[in-house]
């Protein structure tokens, strides 16, 4: 019997995982804190990536994202549960099934008519949420420190722990996400963006592929809120906002599409870069981190991971030259 190959993409997400759970330790906690916000956009934008792959472009992901970061602070306030798995499982569910009862109404639109009733629907629930005692008001809520299957950390260990908890989490969704895009079933999102007609004549509904793939889009961005609530310890409205969204789809378009690993990687490098940006240049951060987006955006426009890309093709005809000049210079 043949063996089965090697997953690379899963192998690199585990690699990923260890890598980073080892050596979080030694990194100052602020590289963590960036690495922790870089997974919560990650898994949002994972969402996006798979409706662009069948040709919807959403601008209302923003609103799952909301629902996962309040669910976590609204039921560890009111509901008392303060194990962190626990929170990021519901609020995914919660978001999940948000996005499953949208998905019904957005199922059957394309293009702009998409694009603009997502943005709509997240701009009302911010609007409701900045005016809503339940939620906060425009200050949001803070979320207490948590437990992470029995183990409470508490000072410096605290935000380890935290950092080694939205890791595995990121890694897992991730896991699972790469799976389903390999699935049968997975296979008819791009090919929604290429004949619908096609799809129906092989007997799916295109429907119900937008609607899963929405759902699963929006189970993704709350996973992701719920990250970023836990790792900040607070929400407020500007979850919901248009421009969180607009941060989903600029990873997405900085990274590639290549693999559920390319937002991960262009999540890290936005915050990165946002950073150094404001550091360098408090008076002009804006127009230097406009500019240096562009210059990616022009050069890169397949995105950062098509780089990677180039760099493993050139080392790999490197190494395909070395056995001829070894003979060459034996031969001589």
């Amino acid at each position: 019997m043949k063996g089965h190959r090697m997953d690379w993409t899963i192998a690199a997400l585990l690699a990923v995982a260890i890598v980073a759970t080892v050596g979080a330790a030694g990194v100052p906690s602020w590289i963590r804190y960036l690495g922790q916000l870089s997974t919560s956009t990650a898994l949002a934008s994972v969402g996006v990536m798979i409706l662009l792959r069948a040709g919807l472009l959403s601008f209302g992901q923003s609103l799952f994202y909301f629902v996962g970061g309040y669910a976590v602070a609204l039921i560890a306030r009111y509901g008392g549960v303060t194990d962190a798995l626990a929170l990021v499982m519901v609020a995914a569910i919660a978001a999940g099934l948000a996005a499953a009862i949208i998905g019904q109404l957005l199922a059957g639109y394309r293009g702009i008519f998409f694009s603009m009733l997502t943005l709509a629907l997240s701009m009302v629930m911010f609007s409701v949420a900045t005016k809503v005692r339940l939620f906060g008001g425009s200050d949001g809520l803070n979320i207490g420190l948590m437990s992470y299957l029995g183990y409470r950390p508490r000072g410096p260990d605290a935000q380890w722990a935290s950092f080694v908890f939205c890791i595995w989490v990121w890694t897992a969704l991730a896991i699972m996400t790469h799976a389903f895009l390999r699935s049968r079933f997975g296979a008819l999102i791009p090919a929604v963006a290429d004949n619908e007609i096609r799809i129906e004549y092989l007997g799916y509904s295109v429907r119900k592929v937008v609607w899963v793939a929405y759902g699963i889009a929006g189970m993704l961005a709350g996973a992701g809120g719920a990250l970023a609530g836990l790792s900040a310890r607070h929400v407020d409205p500007q979850f919901a906002y248009w421009t969180t969204a607009g941060d989903f789809i600029f990873v997405v378009l900085l990274s590639g599409q290549a693999s559920v690993l390319s937002p991960a990687l262009g999540a890290f490098f936005l915050e990165i870069l946002r950073s150094y940006a404001s550091a360098l240049f408090p008076d002009q951060w804006q127009t230097a981190f406009g500019a240096m987006m562009l210059a990616i955006v022009l050069f890169l426009p397949a995105g950062l991971d098509r780089l990677i890309v180039l760099i493993w093709s050139a080392v790999r005809k490197i190494r395909a030259l070395r056995p001829h000049t070894l003979e060459r210079g034996r031969s001589s």
